[in-house]
């Protein structure tokens, strides 16, 4: 069943769950809309502060031209999503549902018409370092993609959302120490990324090709 938007208002913030009291610019709503599609799709909430009031929309026109610029004009390859206007309370708030994209990855552009690619990370939508747009990957990086143990580890990624240097041990039959130790790597790389600051540390895939 779809969760009503009252229930996402609720649960707050996430990875799949982004407030805006207004679209300050296309540019940054393009950000948020790409960063959705290239992980694992989401709402946006237009009218509603970040801790969660209901603020409303002063002009629903203004907010909807400026998604359409983000949406023709800065986004590749195009995307499509669904908004929906709700009355509530007596005030709008636009609700903009974004799937998961089956022609990922999506970039946007920015001000200075730099082509980005964004990902959704926690709450927050992060950039993926341009190293890994243009395939200018250096050939020691190359060599490391190449190997055995991190094409298993990417193959694994694609399918489950995180891993720990401890199941990633045991998926290859290494020490965890060493395992470890490879995934820091890759993180400094910027092939991974590392997810959670506590113990022990998650790492996801950045990208997917």
């Amino acid at each position: 069943m779809d969760k009503s938007i009252i229930q996402l208002i609720k649960e707050g913030e996430g990875l799949t769950i982004e407030f805006k009291r207004t679209v300050d610019s296309p540019f940054k709503i393009a950000k948020t809309i790409v960063s959705f599609a290239n992980t694992s799709g989401g709402n946006l909430l237009i009218g509603v502060a970040d801790h969660g009031a209901i603020m409303g929309v002063q002009s629903e026109l203004r907010e909807l031209q400026k998604l359409e610029k983000a949406l023709v004009k800065l986004i590749e390859p195009e995307l499509v999503v669904q908004i929906k206007t709700e009355n509530l309370d007596g005030r709008k708030v636009l609700w903009v549902t974004v799937s998961e994209s089956d022609d990922k990855p999506h970039h946007t552009l920015n001000e200075k018409g730099e082509r980005i690619i964004y990902v959704r990370v926690k709450d927050k939508s992060m950039p993926i370092p341009r190293l890994l747009l243009y395939n200018g990957v250096d050939t020691e990086t190359e060599k490391l993609l190449a190997t055995r143990h991190v094409k298993t580890l990417i193959t694994y990624l694609k399918e489950t959302d995180s891993v720990t240097a401890k199941a990633f041990s045991k998926i290859i039959n290494i020490s965890e120490k060493r395992a470890e130790r490879m995934l820091q790597d890759l993180a400094a790389r910027q092939i991974l990324l590392k997810l959670s600051r506590g113990k022990p540390e998650s790492f996801s895939l950045k990208w997917t090709e």
